[in-house]
């Protein structure tokens, strides 16, 4: 029973490592691309910083507040409580990356001069 915990708890913490080094990665990739590809990159950089705390928040949920929570809400709630705690920071940093990713590309530094005035000189 000793080495199926221990494995258990292996496991579980090579997963919130992948949690917490994919969105750190995906920001460093976004950081460097934001010369290149402008406000589409700034927002897919901070749509990865918005995801980092999720596994955090379910670690210290687990670790804090499991027990608390079977108790008020019932073995079998308790842990969808978990997950819908971390839901917000999931689904507002894809919609994040997914904006920079689906948006027109502006590159960095070039303001755009309205239709107007681009008519008018010509």
């Amino acid at each position: 029973m000793h080495d199926d915990q221990m494995a258990a708890g292996i496991v579980g913490l090579l997963l919130t490592t992948v949690e917490i080094l994919a969105p750190l990665a995906g920001a460093v990739v976004a950081a460097l691309a934001i010369r290149r590809r402008g406000r589409n990159a700034r927002l897919a950089m901070v749509g990865c910083l918005v995801m980092l705390p999720a596994p955090i928040v379910s670690t210290l949920g687990l670790t804090l507040a499991l027990e608390p929570l079977m108790q008020s809400v019932g073995t079998f709630m308790a842990g969808h409580v978990l997950t819908a705690m971390t839901l917000p920071f999931h689904l507002v940093g894809l919609g994040l990356v997914l904006a920079g990713a689906l948006s027109e590309p502006r590159p960095a530094g070039r303001p755009q001069a309205p239709a107007a005035a681009v008519v008018e000189s010509h």
